[in-house]
């Protein structure tokens, strides 16, 4: 899965460890704040593949040095429970990805069940515990075509109408909450389309921010979950370079939407802040989601 700059969407901010407030002219004083240890929980887990890229982290106070070795809670003990069987598997810390998994194949992520995941860390010789539990969306979930024909950038139909690339998808039932990734195979100054619609580059630079212009998502909210076909339209202000495209659509649980739709949005118009959406109880913050997810690829001709 494109897991994770989709997941630009998913970031959390670990420094962020405790909740901030204020009022109207949207100012923050966190002199008093008093810092709080977290369990930093970021993971998703997905039917049909292994329970793995589950990040354990801790929180520091504001304002402090940080010293990145002791960021990942790498002596973490992690157990996910599969709530239906109530039986549990211990997670492995993964050196080589610093992230937790489940290497072994016994356990079997299915669409429609619940799983429980329990962290326990120390963390300044204080022992905390956090879990949170997701539940799977129910399978049906497809894409209907899944290549779809290559067209010019924003190319013209017979009656000078531009074109867009359209993916159409059967919803999961009892889900009404779609994120979408658009993500170049190949993105870089050798591909990137400097005579486009938006914005005019000098063709002899570098764009800036080149993962800026690459990494693209966007939320379908409110879908009929009881439509046979719902379409999705590719607006080209999200197509920045040539070749070939995946465009991967994920079915998200609860957990997954209330945290990539508040995460970034943690104030509201009249200046006040408030924390985003979680759903993870104890001495944690993060998120613990689900989705199931489907691919279609494209190609956008020179």
């Amino acid at each position: 899965m494109y897991k994770y700059k989709f997941i630009a969407v998913f970031i959390i901010v670990i420094l962020a460890s405790f909740i901030l407030s204020s009022c109207g002219e949207g100012t923050v004083d966190v002199a008093q704040s008093k810092y709080e240890q977290k369990i930093v929980i970021y993971g998703y887990i997905y039917p049909g593949r292994m329970v793995e890229n589950i990040k354990l982290t801790r929180n520091f106070p504001l304002n402090t040095s940080i010293d990145i070795t002791q960021i990942d809670l790498s002596g973490a003990n992690a157990v996910i429970t599969d709530i239906e069987a109530a039986k549990s598997y211990k997670l492995q810390f993964n050196p080589g990805k610093v992230s937790f998994e489940y290497p072994g194949a016994d356990l079997i992520i299915t669409a429609g069940k619940s799983y429980r995941i329990d962290v326990t860390a120390d963390i300044d010789g204080k022992t905390l515990s956090a879990s949170s539990t997701t539940r799977v969306p129910l399978e049906g979930f497809k894409i209907y075509e899944k290549n779809l024909p290559p067209m010019r950038y924003r190319e013209l139909d017979s009656s000078g109408t531009v074109k867009n690339f359209t993916v159409n998808f059967k919803p999961s039932l009892n889900t009404d909450f779609y994120a979408v990734s658009i993500v170049p195979w190949q993105a870089d100054r050798s591909t990137f389309i400097f005579d486009n619609a938006y914005l005019k580059l000098d063709s002899n630079k570098t764009p800036d921010n080149l993962d800026g212009y690459k990494y693209r998502a966007r939320f379908l909210m409110n879908i009929n979950s009881q439509a046979p076909k719902t379409e999705f339209k590719v607006e080209w202000i999200d197509t920045w370079f040539y070749g070939n495209y995946k465009l991967i659509i994920y079915v998200a649980d609860k957990n997954f939407a209330d945290f990539v739709v508040t995460n970034q949005s943690v104030q509201e118009p009249d200046g006040n802040f408030h924390e985003p959406k979680i759903h993870i109880e104890g001495d944690g913050i993060g998120v613990f989601g689900s989705a199931i997810s489907d691919t279609a690829y494209f190609q956008i001709l020179r």
